[in-house]
């Protein structure tokens, strides 16, 4: 039995032999035509890589079209995943603007066909830091005869940090705070934002600290102030004082600080001398302007006249 069967394969060598490579042939022909090799086209992200320390690497976000070619099988095993586009910075470590070439990356068996566009436009950008003053912003009102007095910031300067053009474009670190009838002084955290000329956010820059602590100290709008008095003494022609005594000599005032402070002094009401009188004691009423009050309102007073 197994001489007949060796028997069976040793003959007509010659007519399997090229029926197998006829078998092989077709196969290779069936498969060829229904897995015919095609192109595609992804489109995908740029990316960077290499890029040197102590930069940012700038550049206008865009995608790449990345033509590829490949049996039809492998589009169908393989989606956009799978590639990748970059431009390689390791050639690169000085602060300009270059021409990258552009890569991809993509799985074993496709050709690369183009990818579009061949180059990018990268901005070597430097990291720095650069110091600010924190300014901060009051919106709303404190509680009725009341002024915020002072505020005492945590930082009176703040450090920017990021890419040279960013930290450039700012020209003011802001934060705000919002009053809402507060009588007392408090503190409270204020985020602080750099902004640019046009009193936008930039972005892109770090501000430390970027929270500060602000003390408002609010405090009565009314104020008192210690005046000295003057007598406002109408003098009959040919006459000359020889005394006169003001008693109290200084009162104290009291309103809001903007009328304080442009009075040095308090007159009496005017005390008018009949020609032939020698002498006046009594009291005189303070002439003080709206919005201010005296301790004592009236003063005593003696005024006499040389013989």
């Amino acid at each position: 039995m197994l001489e007949q069967i060796k028997d069976a394969f040793q003959r007509h060598k010659m007519q399997k032999l090229v029926a197998l490579l006829s078998s092989m042939i077709l196969w290779f022909f069936v498969m060829d035509t229904q897995n015919p090799t095609i192109n595609g086209s992804y489109s995908v992200p740029i990316t960077m890589t290499n890029t040197p320390s102590g930069f940012k690497a700038v550049y206008m976000e865009q995608d790449i079209r990345v033509k590829l070619s490949a049996p039809r099988s492998y589009f169908v095993d393989y989606g956009v995943n799978n590639i990748r586009a970059f431009a390689n910075l390791q050639n690169y470590s000085a602060e300009g603007e270059y021409e990258i070439p552009v890569e991809a990356s993509f799985p074993k068996g496709f050709e690369l066909e183009s990818v579009a566009p061949a180059t990018i436009h990268v901005q070597l950008d430097p990291f720095i830091e650069k110091q600010m003053a924190a300014e901060v912003i009051i919106t709303g009102a404190p509680a009725v005869n009341t002024v915020v007095r002072e505020l005492e910031k945590s930082s009176a300067n703040l450090t920017l940090i990021g890419p040279k053009t960013a930290v450039n474009e700012v020209k003011r670190v802001i934060g705000y705070i919002g009053l809402n009838n507060n009588a007392e002084t408090f503190d409270i955290l204020v985020p602080m934002t750099a902004i640019d000329g046009d009193g936008r956010e930039v972005h892109g820059v770090r501000v430390a600290p970027s929270v500060i602590t602000v003390t408002v100290h609010v405090a009565s709008e009314i104020q008192e102030k210690s005046v000295p008095v003057t007598a406002d003494v109408s003098v009959p022609e040919g006459r000359e004082i020889s005394e006169l005594i003001i008693n109290p000599d200084t009162v104290t005032i009291t309103g809001r600080e903007e009328i304080l402070s442009s009075i040095d002094s308090i007159k009496t009401e005017p005390l008018n001398f009949n020609v032939n009188a020698k002498t006046f004691t009594g009291k005189l009423k303070l002439d003080l302007p709206d919005g201010v009050t005296a301790i004592p309102n009236e003063i005593d007073i003696t005024c006499e006249f040389k013989e």
